[in-house]
């Protein structure tokens, strides 16, 4: 049996159902507690909360979307080439390591 790592098409519409649903039920707390402190307006009660729902998810939904895309880990496009160039380069701008304490206290006991 062999796996497969999932597409960027996957990752994108797995991001929308997640933001979704959470926008969603964010959006249906929200729409809640506004029917509850300003009244339903011309919709109705579930109107007015089904709107907040809706907004809400879609919203949060384009934007998880577009998220969980820029973040996908898909290295397995790349050659070896590309990878050994990526890897020498993040290598080039790495930190040095800091020296110990008492390298700098030698120095400044020598200058006294």
């Amino acid at each position: 049996m062999s796996y497969h790592q999932p597409s960027i098409w996957d990752k994108a519409k797995m991001g929308l159902i997640m933001g979704g649903s959470v926008g969603a039920c964010l959006g249906c707390l929200i729409g809640f507690y506004s029917t509850m402190k300003f009244g339903p307006g011309p919709r109705g009660y579930l109107g007015t909360i089904g709107q907040y729902a809706l907004g809400s998810g879609a919203s949060f939904g384009f934007f998880m979307m577009i998220g969980s895309c820029i973040r996908s880990d898909s290295n397995s496009l790349l050659s070896v080439e590309d990878k050994a160039l990526l890897k020498a380069n993040m290598d080039r701008w790495k930190a040095p390591t800091p020296k110990p304490v008492a390298f700098y206290m030698a120095k400044t006991s020598k200058t006294e």
